[in-house]
């Protein structure tokens, strides 16, 4: 397995601990929300339940990737293009409203989706994914 490609399942695997940590979060949040009879419980666990499937796929991409499976690229690019474009308007969002912690955020959600679509379209990582 090329460098580029290596690092670019390393970013992938980076991203489904985050949203398994995401995961957690809501969840946490929910129970705290329950157990204190306040409103958003509903929200915290539909949130929580919208990042399991994006960290299985991520995760799954990461596995496959070993695999030399040409469908990991292509999926593996076009989740990582939502992503960038999520982290341009959380980026937008929390400037507008001078958000240190949220202009942090951005940045990550910025910069390692970018990465591993940068990593990605490398010639090295082509012809991985490209050979049979």
């Amino acid at each position: 397995m090329p460098a580029t490609v290596r690092w670019a399942v390393a970013g992938l695997w980076f991203e489904t601990a985050l949203f398994l940590l995401g995961v957690a979060g809501m969840f946490v949040t929910a129970h705290d929300l329950s157990s204190h009879g306040q409103n958003g419980v509903a929200q915290a666990v539909l949130s929580g339940l919208f990042l399991v499937p994006v960290a299985a796929l991520w995760g799954g991409c990461a596995i496959a990737a070993s695999r030399r499976a040409f469908w990991v690229r292509v999926v593996a690019i076009c989740l990582q293009a939502c992503f960038v474009l999520g982290g341009l308007i959380v980026l937008a969002v929390a400037l507008a409203v001078q958000d240190v912690i949220g202009i942090v955020v951005a940045i990550v959600f910025l910069a390692v989706p970018a990465a591993v679509i940068l990593l990605s379209f490398t010639p090295a990582a082509r012809e991985w994914f490209g050979r049979r």
